[in-house]
């Protein structure tokens, strides 16, 4: 058979494939905008059904239906607007979770479960901050009071205490906690008094890690505040200050200009 013969075969195999291909693919678009559609005519009960199947599809109808309520539900409930969407995305990935795990009945109607759902979170929410504050305050007021007590022991006489501190360590005392603000201040009194980093996290609502990090960062900052102090005093002051700096454990950045400091006090050979 002659080449002439032959081509317009395997034109017709090559054409008819892809055809059916093209009509495949159709057909499943078709199947899924008819199952995206029953889904949004679904009930509450069936649509739970479709979720315990994991149905992605009912997961997402699960979001789009019910997101919109809750938002304003939340918002009526003051929650803060920087967190209105994660209060509401919490909220429903929970009862997700929940409707896809339990094997109890649905409730009938999942707006209003919902709702509940919202509306304790939030006030939970609201509780667990209230007792933190409520904890900060009185520890605050603790701390304050130890303060007192010790500044009073230190300064009664006939009593016994630590070595006194020498003038300009006082005064670069006083230099520094003018420098800090109130939550600040509290800060340090904890550090001084050694409670445990798990416990100031607890007393600020934030996480140990958080609590670590912004610890250190007080300590960086006073570091960086008491060398800038002495560079403005007297020679004698200032070398008496930097004798005392020099045998703390200073953050890389205050180490660095400790040791330059120091190096300009070196007389030159």
């Amino acid at each position: 058979m002659s080449p002439a013969g032959v081509i317009p075969k395997e034109r017709h195999e090559s054409g008819h494939r892809p055809a059916e291909g093209v009509r495949g693919v159709d057909q499943e678009r078709t199947r899924w905008r008819e199952v995206a559609g029953r889904r949004a005519a679904m009930g509450d009960l069936a649509l739970v059904a479709a979720l315990r199947c994991e149905d992605q599809g009912a997961l997402r109808e699960f979001f789009l239906r019910f997101r919109p309520g809750l938002l304003l539900a939340a918002h009526r409930l003051r929650v803060p607007p920087g967190e209105l969407d994660a209060t509401v995305d919490d909220c429903l990935a929970d009862v997700a979770v929940h409707l896809i795990t339990s094997g109890s009945t649905p409730p009938r109607s999942l707006a209003a479960y919902l709702a509940r759902s919202l509306r304790n979170r939030v006030l939970n929410e609201a509780r667990s901050r209230a007792r933190a504050d409520r904890r900060l305050a009185r520890e605050a007021d603790q701390a304050v009071e130890d303060a007192r007590v010790a500044v009073q022991a230190a300064t009664e006489p006939g009593v016994p205490s630590g070595p006194a501190l020498s003038p300009a360590l006082r005064r670069l005392a006083a230099a520094l906690e003018a420098s800090l603000g109130e939550e600040e201040r509290l800060l340090a009194v904890w550090v001084s008094h050694c409670v445990p980093r798990h416990e100031i996290a607890g007393w600020l609502a934030i996480s140990p890690k958080a609590a670590a990090k912004r610890i250190e960062r007080l300590r960086e900052r006073l570091q960086l505040a008491a060398l800038q102090y002495i560079e403005r005093v007297e020679e004698d002051e200032r070398r008496e200050l930097l004798m005392f700096l020099g045998r703390a454990t200073l953050a890389p950045a205050p180490a660095a200009r400790l040791e330059t400091m120091r190096g300009a006090e070196e007389p030159d050979p």
